[in-house]
């Protein structure tokens, strides 16, 4: 099977396996490629097998394949704006032997149509674009481009869009860095999704977070939990434990 898919990789493609041989993953060399990001995401995450799931911005699809193999949800829908990446979601779907559980939908969250399409999701998992259009540089390559800046879509459009497909009670997951923390909550509050738990992430122990995992409810209030920090490295290129586990596809554990 692997040599049949090997066989099929495009120029400028790679064949990327994950957690052992849980995931294959096709991506291209040179355009957006998912992170560890994406796996912290995901590890944060706690689906119930009966859920129904919406992955925003789906990239190569990395999430939305993890929920349906690893974590076994009753479905997926995949939503990506940009059509070579979708398209690129489909066949990693089929690779990975989960087409009956992912439906991919091309089409941008901002217009009520693409959103009207997607059935009430019991979770939301986001890894948006991290920088608003005017800061920072902007990567010459499309791809990358717009999976990293607001140039199609703010944090605004992306929690707007996951409040409207969400179910009443139903969780919002996302990451994104801790100078976007002080934007994502009060968007959060005034959109009817009130936060229940936070983790920040640091590179080493010793040294200030550079992002956070948030999750929030819609329409329902409870105390934030905010637990202990995740720790990249133990030293220098080498992982902690906890991230090693999660390169394995083990979740993050919790107290």
């Amino acid at each position: 099977m692997m040599s049949v898919w090997l066989s099929e990789l495009r120029e400028g493609e790679t064949l990327d396996i994950i957690g052992g041989d849980q995931l294959s993953l096709i991506q291209p060399k040179n355009g957006y490629r998912f992170s560890i990001d994406s796996l912290l995401l995901w590890g944060f995450l706690r689906p119930d097998p009966n859920s129904h799931w919406v992955d925003l911005g789906a990239g190569c699809g990395i999430l939305s394949i993890a929920l349906a193999r690893i974590n076994g949800v009753r479905s997926v829908t995949a939503v990506e704006i940009q059509p070579s990446l979708a398209e690129l979601i489909r066949r990693n779907v089929i690779l990975n032997g989960v087409t009956s559980k992912i439906t991919c939908i091309e089409g941008d969250i901002r217009d009520p149509k693409t959103l009207e399409n997607i059935s009430p999701a019991d979770g939301i998992c986001v890894n948006p674009p991290y920088y608003k259009s005017f800061s920072g540089r902007i990567n010459p390559n499309r791809e990358k481009a717009l999976a990293r800046h607001e140039l199609r879509g703010t944090l605004k459009d992306f929690i707007r869009g996951g409040h409207f497909v969400l179910k009443r009670g139903g969780c919002y997951n996302i990451i994104l860095p801790v100078a976007r923390l002080s934007d994502a909550i009060p968007l959060f509050l005034r959109s009817g999704l009130f936060p229940a738990r936070l983790r920040l992430i640091h590179p080493y122990e010793a040294q200030p977070a550079t992002h956070f995992l948030l999750n929030a409810r819609k329409g329902v209030r409870k105390e934030l939990t905010i637990y202990p920090p995740v720790i990249i490295y133990s030293s220098v290129n080498t992982y902690t434990r906890e991230i090693e586990n999660l390169l394995r596809l083990i979740p993050l554990k919790y107290p």
